[in-house]
């Protein structure tokens, strides 16, 4: 079994090979060769809760290498962060789909931050305009960071505005993502100023509640919103969601555990109707994203199996290719 730290990964995988593979992936599923069950969520009492994410892919008539299975195993400890360690913790098992052999153990972490990012990229593609060059980032996290790293391989982005709690922090963030990025990046403490003058708006965050007022997107902005997974907690408020197009990235997982929709929805303020397409469907062009240029789009996201294994798989073959990776016998 080959082991995959988390340098490996940052050697191994760049966000727009990812996004690639993640376009593929979901091409896959839409052919109906993909098997995603519903994630499973075992509460560990009142201190946190492991969630288990397993993914099949299988191979067309005639393709030898093209399958794949996994699962990835997921811890979310709130209270981690009082302790000043991560609140979520990640290890992913890939395994041969013809045999079942364990073939990869990887740091799932850093994977996860990176196809999240890679995921709101690729349905960026079909829902933000093309000409899209200024963002608002909320958040200063690891998920800020592959969020901004993301898009910057699809848009040739020329501003981003940070939000954040901390003032330092965002500082921080926001001088390292401009020598990254090679752009200007600002911290703002005025949400209604940043939304309203930005072409994307990016929420990576923990918060529980809406971090913008809806009223204040201005018309053809794309929002994604990847913070919140649970159905009490949301990013976005109702009004950007009543406003939008919008779309997911799975909707059996999105329809049970996106606060951002359920919220909405049991107000009365959407339908279930509203959520026209998931992002299998924009990728294979059996739905369309974007319709018109003043079109607000919203992406919500609360991750999907298929992006894990997509990744994993390719993180696998490049580390196979290049002699990376460490051996151990089971």
């Amino acid at each position: 079994m080959l082991v995959l730290r988390r340098a490996d990964l940052e050697t191994l995988l760049a966000p727009r090979d990812v996004i690639d593979a993640l376009a593929e992936a979901f091409r896959r599923q839409a052919a109906g060769r993909a098997s995603i069950p519903p994630r499973s969520v075992t509460p560990v009492g009142d201190a946190g809760m492991l969630l288990v994410m397993p993914a099949a892919s299988l191979p067309a008539p005639g393709e030898q290498q093209a399958g794949g299975l996994g699962a990835k195993l997921v811890t979310y400890y709130p209270r981690n962060r009082e302790r000043g360690q991560p609140t979520h913790l990640a290890t992913y098992v890939l395994m041969h789909h013809a045999t079942g052999k364990p073939l990869a153990l990887l740091e799932a972490s850093y994977l996860t931050a990176l196809r999240t990012g890679a995921t709101s990229a690729l349905a960026a593609r079909h829902l933000a305009r093309p000409d899209s060059r200024r963002v608002a980032c909320f958040g200063t996290s690891v998920q800020a960071r592959q969020q901004l790293r993301c898009l910057a391989a699809v848009f040739t982005l020329e501003r981003v505005v940070v939000l954040g709690r901390d003032a330092e922090r965002a500082r921080r963030f926001a001088q390292a993502m401009a020598e990254e990025l090679a752009v200007a990046v600002d911290t703002s403490h005025d949400p209604r100023s940043a939304v309203s003058s930005a072409d994307i708006v990016t929420c990576a965050t923990t918060s529980p509640t809406p971090l913008f007022a809806g009223a204040d997107l201005r018309a053809g902005t794309h929002v994604d919103a990847v913070g919140s997974f649970r159905p009490e907690t949301r990013e976005v408020d109702s009004e950007t969601v009543r406003r939008a197009r919008v779309v997911v990235d799975a909707y059996t997982a999105a329809l049970v555990e996106a606060g951002d929709l359920l919220i909405p929805l049991g107000e009365g303020a959407i339908a279930r109707e509203h959520v026209v397409a998931e992002l299998a469907e924009l990728v294979a062009g059996t739905r369309p994203g974007r319709t018109s240029p003043a079109q607000v789009t919203l992406f919500k996201s609360v991750g999907f199996a298929l992006e894990d294994l997509a990744t994993a798989t390719l993180a696998y073959n490049r580390a196979r290719e290049r002699g990376l990776g460490t051996e151990v016998d089971l």
